[in-house]
């Protein structure tokens, strides 16, 4: 097997990240609108480092209804509240053998503890939100050794790239990123570290100092299972210090250790669509037409003045006096543009056009409900709702599964979980994950209904 050298590595690592710069710049001027519109906060595209001043907007209603979206999302799908997923396996009769529903039973307690312990339901919510701006969610599932648990962390949107593998399946992560001196010894250790960063080290000031770090993941050439060590498993993992050109560590992972929340995927890219980037006309078009209305309401309350020539020293204040001269001088209000059309129920318009890209009457579907519903009804509406936004809970669901299957396999790797009883070993069972938050329970009882209403009318049809 041909072993590449240090700096033949460094070389195709630092020509891959060009290369995904130069594709991910391609969504740039998209993301950037998103961020300028809608999303809470914003990032700096060219340095790390920086946090942007907030954009200047006139209208705060599409940041709430991505807000909303992220709420509902998770509150439906991924909560602590509820119980949102159970295990099992594809070939269904080998549940039926001697204590596997206890064993899968067992495994879900110890695994639930584990995602309340760490930061997965923290980390959960921009996982989402940064789908809901960027049409991607990045998140890292490793192991904090230090405190003996899981650890999730979502990925700051600018710091990454992706790529995919011939069948548009993401296997490619690079992260570039800062991280003090300091945290770059407590993480890597001194020795690993350029000689000039083991010097500055000495000097205390300089322990806030950023390094520039590139990490890459990505499937490993020439793979051999036959070895155990941690520079041969199936996805390379290596930090390079992008300065110095040199790698500070190399290892690797079973499996990739992100969960990609792809919205809704451009074929052909790695990149997906948001509902921030296709409700964008309208989201423009809101703000041309708040700031228009500010100004007119502004124009109203402090209209241009007609003013003589001779008066000077205006006063303008509530209960000002000013004194004319002449009785030919005048001071009088300019009118204009204050019947301007644009209402109340045109910018209402507007912002109903902008909800329905971000789902934000089925999230609030029971409070804005009008009159009253049976509870029959209220889950036929629920599901109608459910069953439009299918491709995103199927796609949501993915992202869960990624998030789900690497713990499962982080824990069992770690001893954590309990024995594979004597019953299922050598069988090669596969896990299989089945969601049932209220989200995709609404998708499937509508699904079920409609069956049911088709086989009565089906039914009544042939009694007739």
């Amino acid at each position: 097997m041909n072993i590449k050298s240090e700096e033949d590595k460094i070389k195709d690592i630092k020509s891959r990240f060009q290369q995904m710069q130069d594709e991910r710049n391609k969504f740039l001027p998209r993301w950037k609108e998103a961020e300028q519109y809608v999303s809470p906060s914003t990032l700096d595209w060219s340095n790390l480092d920086s946090l942007p001043d907030n954009p200047v907007r006139f209208s705060s209603a599409p940041c709430n209804y991505l807000n909303t979206l992220t709420s509902g999302l998770v509150g439906y799908s991924v909560s602590p509240n509820i119980v949102w997923y159970k295990l099992g396996l594809e070939d269904h009769k080998l549940t039926n053998r001697y204590r596997v529903k206890d064993w899968l039973e067992d495994v879900e307690d110890v695994m639930n503890a584990e995602f309340s312990r760490s930061a997965l339901y923290k980390q959960g919510a921009k996982f989402v939100q940064n789908a809901g701006v960027y049409g991607h969610g990045v998140m890292f599932i490793g192991e904090d050794l230090a405190n003996n648990k899981l650890h999730f962390a979502t990925m700051k949107t600018n710091e990454i790239f992706l790529d995919t593998d011939t069948k548009g399946n993401i296997d490619t992560v690079f992260r570039h990123y800062t991280m003090t001196l300091r945290n770059c010894v407590d993480f890597f250790g001194l020795d690993s570290l350029h000689e000039d960063y083991k010097e500055d080290y000495k000097h205390v000031e300089k322990w806030n100092n950023k390094i520039e770090l590139l990490f890459a993941v990505f499937p490993r050439e020439g793979f051999n299972y036959e070895m155990k060590d941690s520079k041969n498993k199936p996805y390379a993992a290596i930090y390079v210090d992008l300065k110095n050109s040199k790698i500070i560590n190399e290892s690797g992972f079973d499996e990739l250790p992100y969960a990609i929340f792809e919205w809704e995927n451009i074929p052909g890219f790695a990149y997906s669509e948001s509902p921030s980037n296709g409700a964008m006309a309208e989201i423009k078009t809101l703000n041309i037409a708040e700031k228009t209305r500010l100004r007119i309401a502004q124009t109203s309350a402090e209209p241009p003045l007609i003013v003589s020539a001779g008066i000077r020293n205006l006063n303008l204040v509530p209960k000002a006096r000013n004194y004319i001269e002449s009785p030919t001088d005048r001071i009088e209000p300019i009118r204009t543009g204050e019947n301007y059309p644009i209402t109340l129920d045109v910018v209402q318009s507007i912002k109903d056009n902008v909800k329905d890209f971000f789902h934000v009457d089925f999230f609030l579907m029971l409070q804005q409900k009008q009159g009253k519903m049976t509870a029959t009804e209220v889950m036929e509406l629920q599901g109608e709702k459910a069953a439009v936004l299918s491709n995103l809970i199927v796609n949501l669901n993915d992202a869960l599964q990624k998030i789900i299957q690497r713990s499962f396999n982080l824990l069992m790797r770690a001893g954590k979980l309990p024995p594979v009883p004597q019953s299922l070993r050598g069988l090669g069972a596969s896990m299989k994950i089945d969601f049932i938050g209220p989200l995709s329970q609404a998708q499937k009882k509508y699904h079920a209904m409609g069956g049911i209403a088709q086989s009565m009318q089906l039914s009544s049809a042939i009694m007739q």
